[in-house]
């Protein structure tokens, strides 16, 4: 086997799935103490340089999980708050810590999850990690000016299933503008008439209400007759009513002649119209 930078002999068959009581005791314990690990499996990289789809082909030996000796450094210089900071994200811790031995702990236990941009808005993907450090070690600040929080931790990482692995080249240039897009309406402009004339929706309207229509009698005279061939019963009707146009010009003129009683020439029966007298005949007749 051949990891990162480093061949390993290993027998036909042989796996690597330690306990945590195993990793603390044969592995981390040993090499804080400077001592030497029977097979070199474990790699040594700053972890918190890189990403962790980068990380499997730096270690030294794994299929789905890897293994890997790193330093730790403050966040502040002052603090015991470690820096978190990775690659391009950052590793969030969660749930609670676990202790590791019996009956006194040897170290601690703790989980993280990898988040891809800047906390607080990161990213969650299937990237975990499972980081040992040394239980009761003093990590004030041994020397001014230094961020080194612990020489070395131990860290497992695995890639859970589901979720987001790896997120997409430019995700973080979109996000500004798909948020912008939804904070912000899209401007309207006013809408501005030309000289003399109407809007294009008012325009158009009144196209519409202007065209002729066949289902409004038209007023001259020859036009339901003139435009279409008619049965003898329409071409009756048609004619009656050119022929009525006439007599209701007839009693125009009756009414306008007389203001007064306009009425008074039409009762007279030699000057009136005969359909006029029967009709004032039949208002005076009682219900």
């Amino acid at each position: 086997m051949s990891g990162g930078g480093q061949d390993l002999h290993l027998p036909p068959g042989f796996r690597f799935h330690p306990t945590d009581e195993e990793l603390v005791m044969h592995y981390l314990c040993r090499r804080c103490a400077g001592l030497p690990i029977a097979v070199p499996i474990v790699a040594e990289i700053d972890l918190y340089k890189f990403d962790p789809w980068q990380l499997p082909r730096m270690a030294q030996y794994g299929e789905k999980e890897w293994y890997f000796f790193s330093p730790r450094d403050r966040k502040y210089p002052n603090g015991s708050r470690p820096n978190r900071a990775a690659g391009s994200g950052y590793w969030k811790a969660t749930g609670a810590d676990k202790p590791v031995g019996t009956p006194k702990p040897l170290a601690i236990k703790k989980a993280l999850v990898f988040y891809a941009g800047k906390a607080p808005k990161g990213e969650k993907t299937n990237w975990i990690m499972h980081e040992y450090r040394l239980a009761d070690v003093d990590r004030s600040a041994r020397k001014k000016n230094s961020l080194r929080l612990d020489d070395w931790v131990l860290c497992r990482i695995y890639k859970k299933k589901g979720g987001l692995e790896k997120p997409p080249v430019g995700a973080g240039d979109r996000k500004p503008a798909l948020a912008a897009a939804a904070g912000s309406p899209p401007e309207q402009k006013p809408f501005v008439a030309a000289p003399g004339g109407l809007p294009p929706a008012f325009a158009d309207l009144a196209a519409y209400y202007d065209r002729p229509s066949d289902s409004m009698p038209r007023l001259h005279a020859d036009s339901s007759c003139s435009e279409q061939v008619l049965s003898p019963e329409q071409q009756f009707a048609c004619d009656r009513e050119v022929q009525s146009q006439p007599k209701i010009s007839e009693w125009e003129r009756t009414f306008s002649s007389d203001p007064v009683n306009p009425a008074g020439s039409m009762l007279d029966p030699g000057a009136g119209d005969p359909l006029l007298q029967d009709i004032l005949m039949y208002w005076g007749k009682p219900f």
